[in-house]
Formats: C-alpha cells, structure tokens, sequence
C-alpha cells in the first residue's frame, strides 16, 4: 500500500545509500594519502576525498529536504515554516 510518505522515504533511504558509498570513498582515498609516497597519487586522493565529501553534502541537503517535505505532508510542519539548508564557508 502507497502512504504520504512512502515516496520520501524510498528518496531518503536512497541518499543513505549514496552517503554511505561516498564515505567509504573519503575513508579510502585518506588511507591512501596516508600510504602514498608519490604525490601524484597524494593528490589524486586528495581530490577523490573533497569530491566524495561533496556527495555525502549534496546527498544530506536532499534528505533533509525530502524528510521536511515528508514532515509537511503529514501535516507534522506548517508548509511556512520548512527546514533551510544553508551552506556557509569557513
């Protein structure tokens, strides 16, 4: 049976599954700076860890806004008053 909120939930548990892809890729790519002497492959890795730290961010922006919207459907928020999700630089 189809509920409100199936739909959202098929979504968030899929940007589950590509955030917990992605940060075995972050954890991959710093064992091999760590190891590496070639700093060729350092920055190679380097770039894979800042491209997966990325998906894990874009993957949790999209959950958090599918969990808001789920929230909103079932009349848990009011529709004016939804979750933000701010990126700021350090």
């Amino acid at each position: 049976m189809k509920t409100t909120s199936s739909e959202y939930i098929k979504e968030i548990k899929a940007q589950i599954k590509i955030i917990n892809e992605s940060l075995k890729r972050v954890q991959e790519a710093e064992k091999v700076q760590e190891t590496t002497v070639n700093a060729r492959e350092y920055e190679k890795a380097k770039n894979e860890a800042i491209d997966a730290s990325l998906d894990v961010m874009a993957a949790l922006e999209f959950a958090v806004t599918s969990a808001s919207n789920m929230g909103c459907g079932t009349g848990a928020y009011d529709i004016k008053k939804l979750h933000k999700v701010i990126e700021t630089t350090l």
